[in-house]
């Protein structure tokens, strides 16, 4: 009896193990599927290849905010953390460009996707990057995340944000700042807020000097664009400029025994001194902040040539463009590598704005004649000049349309306007102006309309400084003022 049953025992087994197998099977490639949330979400996705499906996160990681490579040569150094101290994870070839993503609370580094999977973002130094916008447009992320992109890599392309279909809740992301609460009901996801932008006029810092008429002599003043927290950072110094991402300043140092151009931080702490000689003079920063172009009368014919420095405390060493120098004044580097500046020819009473290609000083290119241009100011989009010029016996405001060839005044009073200067945005020009008897800050849109005084200064702008012999001593006419971040 026991024979019989066997052949039967066999079948039914075989029976079992078949059915479980196609079941294993249909589970493993029937579609997940999950019950839709009601909320709206953005999801990072890939474009135009497929997103691997382990990129299923709910985090906004992507902005429209790209970054070209501006080493001038050596390959930038990406690294873990926003730190110098941190471990070297990429290096990116100079002229190359990334997206980027996000940055940390100083902006001074900012996150970039890395086509690596074991490494999918790193931190870069804004130094050596040109950004397509402001860098404090960018949202804050505390720490880099680790997001895998798919196996090997090579699917790797730059990210966006796109809105699609509510997704599954997903597990905990690294932290961000700052986070949203979910509502009830809401799926939860984790979302990088823009850090929150102050009204378009307001934004930013102004350097400002300042004439103490006591101790005679020049002090550097930071201000707020909307004109609050007036403070002093820098004595004895002058003709200050701020780096385009707001971070550095640089200055004329006025003490007897510790003179020329100085770099700080852009609070004065933590100054260095790249050159030594007091007849340097109204120092700007290049694009990526490695190098100060600065004009000076060191030679023994007095005459002013452009020179410049690096603008770290290893390389205290003067450089000149040619043999012999470049002859020119009132430096300034534009965002597109190019420097302005202005070259004063007395022998035909005039004075001419030239260009020329800040690495190389060559494609020198005279830009416009008149009887008088000082302090010339580059807009952010390198299309307008402002300067200042005097006319009708006093000073005044003025701008250059490097596409129309246009002059246009932008003030028409009877008191002393100049030292223009841009916003970051190029949207405004401030400028400094005795109208009214007292010294102040003014502001007003790039047309020159919608005139506003920002601030009182404490003193004036225009000042001798004692035991200074003539040939040092140019007041005003030998400073510049500064907008930055």
């Amino acid at each position: 009896m026991t024979m019989r049953r066997q052949p039967g025992l066999i079948l039914l087994l075989a029976l079992l193990l078949t059915t479980t197998a196609a079941v294993r099977a249909w589970a493993q490639e029937a579609p997940v599927t999950e019950t839709p949330s009601t909320a709206p979400t953005a999801t990072v996705t890939a474009s135009p290849v497929v997103t691997p499906p382990s990129v299923s996160t709910a985090v906004v990681l992507a902005t429209d905010v790209f970054a070209t490579v501006a080493t001038e040569g050596p390959r930038l150094r990406v690294r873990a953390e926003p730190s110098l101290s941190a471990p070297i994870v990429a290096r990116l070839v100079d002229g190359s460009v990334v997206n980027v993503v996000a940055r940390n609370a100083a902006g001074t580094w900012v996150l970039v996707p890395l086509p690596t999977p074991d490494t999918p973002y790193g931190w870069a130094s804004v130094a050596y990057l040109r950004l397509s916008k402001p860098v404090m447009a960018l949202p804050v992320l505390a720490a880099a995340p680790v997001l895998p992109f798919g196996g090997d890599g090579s699917d790797f392309v730059a990210i966006e944000v796109a809105p699609t279909a509510p997704v599954p809740p997903t597990p905990p992301a690294p932290a961000l700042t700052p986070m949203a609460p979910a509502a009830p009901g809401d799926v939860p996801t984790a979302t990088l807020a823009a850090a929150p932008l102050p009204p378009p006029s307001l934004y930013g810092k102004l350097a400002v000097p300042v004439f103490d008429e006591r101790r005679k002599t020049y002090n550097v003043w930071l201000v707020n664009a909307d004109g609050s927290d007036l403070r002093l950072v820098v004595e004895q110094a002058s003709s200050p400029t701020l780096s385009r991402d707001g971070a550095m300043l640089a200055y004329r140092r006025w003490k007897v025994d510790d003179r020329g151009i100085v770099v700080a931080n852009a609070d004065g702490s933590n100054p260095w001194r790249i050159t030594d000689k007091l007849e340097d003079v109204l120092p700007s920063f290049s694009p990526d902040r490695t190098k100060v172009a600065f004009s000076t009368y060191r030679w023994g014919d007095r005459k002013s040539r452009l020179y410049y420095a690096w603008s770290d405390e290893q390389n205290r060493v003067a450089w000149e463009w040619g043999a012999g120098g470049i002859f020119g004044e009132d430096p300034y580097w534009a965002a597109d590598g190019r420097i302005f500046f202005r070259v004063t020819r007395p022998e035909r009473s005039s004075e001419e704005l030239w260009s020329m290609d800040g690495r190389t000083g060559e494609n020198r290119t005279l830009l416009h004649i008149a009887p008088s241009i000082r302090a010339p100011a580059v807009s952010p989009d390198q299309r307008t000049v402002a300067y200042m010029a005097f006319a009708r016996g006093n000073w005044d405001v003025y701008t250059f349309d490097l596409i129309d060839r246009t002059v246009t005044r932008l003030t028409n009073d009877p008191a002393e306007d100049g030292l223009p200067t841009f916003s970051p945005n190029g949207a405004y020009i401030a400028f400094v102006s005795n109208r009214g008897g007292a010294w102040a800050l003014w502001r007003m849109n790039a047309d020159g309309s919608d005139l506003r005084r920002v601030v009182v200064l404490p003193g004036p702008v225009d000042g001798r400084v004692q035991f200074e012999p003539d040939y040092l001593n140019n007041g005003w006419l030998e400073e510049q003022i500064s907008w930055s971040w």
